[in-house]
């Protein structure tokens, strides 16, 4: 969750790094981002997110300047969906590409709706959703929609919107500004 209360800049680095580190295949990789409306809206924030994903070094694992490497085999059906298809209402805001049959250049779908595929499938791989929520509270509730509940995370510098969060997060793992 990206709050409009966040360190943008601290934000994108902190969610590029999540979900593009080791091909997005790490359990507690950031694969889906919620953000409040106002950020969401601003262009200047995804253009942003943008240039940070297109700058993220694709390569070989051997290689100490690659943060994104190689899927551990080829992709599963739903990683090779959510790489390749867009449902109703999303685009692409940076489209991934394929560079062999184990490395993807790191991919981030706009407009990914609450309760829609990519928002309910586990995917395990470098490609993120952004969902546009109203408010916090309606950022929780997207969050919380998910069967999946390992770890989440809240990017904001007001404390009372933290615990706020914290207090109505379903999550094993919550991160605070990481």
């Amino acid at each position: 969750v990206i709050t409009a209360a966040a360190d943008e800049d601290a934000a994108i680095k902190d969610l590029v790094r999540s979900a593009f580190a080791h091909a997005g295949q790490k359990c507690s990789a950031a694969s889906l981002a919620i953000v409040e409306g106002s950020v969401y809206d601003d262009p200047r924030f995804l253009q942003r997110l943008a240039d940070a994903v297109v700058s993220v070094r694709v390569g070989a694992a051997t290689d100490l300047a690659t943060m994104t490497g190689p899927l551990i085999g080829a992709p599963s059906r739903q990683l090779l969906r959510a790489l390749t298809t867009l449902d109703e209402g999303e685009c692409w805001l940076v489209e991934p590409r394929k560079i062999d049959e184990r490395t993807w250049t790191p991919g981030v779908r706009l407009g990914v709706r609450p309760g829609s595929w990519f928002h309910r499938t586990e995917c395990f791989g470098p490609v993120l959703g952004v969902v546009r929520a109203d408010d916090l509270d309606h950022a929780i509730a997207i969050q919380n929609a998910s069967a999946f509940g390992l770890t989440g995370g809240i990017q904001s510098l007001d404390d009372r919107e933290v615990d706020h969060w914290l207090d109505r997060v379903e999550v094993g793992n919550a991160y605070v500004n990481r």
